[in-house]
């Protein structure tokens, strides 16, 4: 009898593996092939890489699911999967970059308006300095004349640099800070923390089942819902008034939301997780066409909410930390049922709290 760590023996399977799994894999059908045992093994063992989305460790074993049922083992079937699985893995990339593009395009088209309406500012400029140096006034004139003309060019100039500024970091749907102004607001108040100790909360939010809700309405609509939740941030974070200040929310990416608190606004993050959470699972949902008619009315639209705060232990690492164990408890959110409001135990990296699950 073969011990259960001795590799295979079989003349005709070429995939060195221990005894049982490769007799499990035979019961499944798999091929004694390297390329197919590879693969499986591959997919079998994803949920243990960290730096995949939950969301992503799902659809991989989905996949494998299909693979295994499916009994479907020939090359054209392995390149399908190949090529499934490779769109699995770069597809948050892939939207991250359309998300650049895009911004980079609104940037482009704004720049380009500005440009077009300073032509006619430059000109008027132009000509007051013209008629200034010809119209035989005292020098000291001139140059004073000259000086506020060049003054008021940089005014405009650091006018139109503010304005550009801005736009680099608003996200061009939901009027919300993008993805490049979370990042900065996150390290300044990671920054804040490490040197004056000042309070530190993340909180990450995610549409439920917004991949449906797309498929069943389209993007145009989606783009609605997504406005819809990014106004009821903002009423949300007005309710707290002055503490509000210290409240940057922003669209991280897709149907997710990245809210940073820092200062006395890290003390209320349950408060305004559960308060969004409240305000859009009330919100009648209405769906108009183009022409801004009702077409449909009563629809509802629910959100996970995952809550973490700044931790000494995660002193070294802490944006990296402080993102993936937000994400973590609303990925917990998720699992709990939907609509809910998790937040990390501090502690125990694997332990999560609901704090409002009506």
């Amino acid at each position: 009898m073969r011990s259960s760590n001795q590799s295979c023996d079989r003349v005709e399977c070429d995939f060195s593996l221990d005894g049982k799994f490769c007799e499990m894999l035979d019961r499944a059908g798999i091929p004694k092939d390297a390329k197919w045992r590879t693969l499986i093994l591959y997919m079998r063992g994803i949920k243990e890489y960290s730096y995949l989305s939950e969301m992503q460790k799902g659809q991989v074993q989905n996949l494998l699911m299909e693979v295994l049922q499916g009994g479907d083992f020939s090359d054209d079937k392995f390149r399908d999967v190949l090529q499934r699985e490779k769109e699995i893995m770069v597809a948050p990339y892939e939207h991250r970059l359309k998300a650049a593009l895009h911004e980079t395009a609104a940037l482009a088209d704004e720049f380009k308006q500005m440009v077009q309406r300073r032509k006619g500012d430059v000109k008027h400029l132009e000509d007051r300095s013209v008629q200034a140096v010809t119209s035989g006034q005292d020098p000291e004139e001139i140059v004073s004349m000259l000086q506020a003309t060049f003054r008021e060019v940089l005014h405009m100039m650091e006018q139109d640099a503010a304005a550009l500024d801005q736009l680099s970091k608003t996200d061009p749907l939901t009027g919300l800070n993008n993805r490049r102004a979370f990042d900065e607001v996150l390290s300044h108040g990671v920054r804040e923390w490490k040197l004056h100790n000042t309070p530190l909360s993340l909180m990450m939010l995610d549409i439920d089942h917004f991949k449906n809700f797309n498929d069943e309405f389209g993007h145009r609509i989606g783009d609605q819902a997504l406005t819809t939740v990014a106004t009821i941030i903002r009423k949300s974070i007005a309710q707290f008034g002055d503490e509000g200040v210290d409240i940057t929310p922003c669209r991280y990416g897709g149907e997710e939301f990245g809210i940073i608190l820092h200062g006395g606004a890290a003390l209320i993050a349950d408060e305004l997780a559960l308060s969004v959470r409240r305000r859009m699972e009330n919100y009648n949902f209405i769906i108009r066409d183009g022409n801004g008619d009702i077409i449909r009315k009563g629809i509802h639209i629910t959100i996970s909410s995952g809550i973490a705060e700044a931790m000494e232990e995660w002193r070294s690492a802490m944006t990296e930390n402080l993102i993936d164990a937000a994400d973590k408890a609303l990925y917990y959110a998720k699992r709990m049922g939907r609509n809910r409001v998790a937040k990390f135990v501090p502690g125990n990296p694997d332990s999560f709290t609901i704090i409002d699950g009506s």
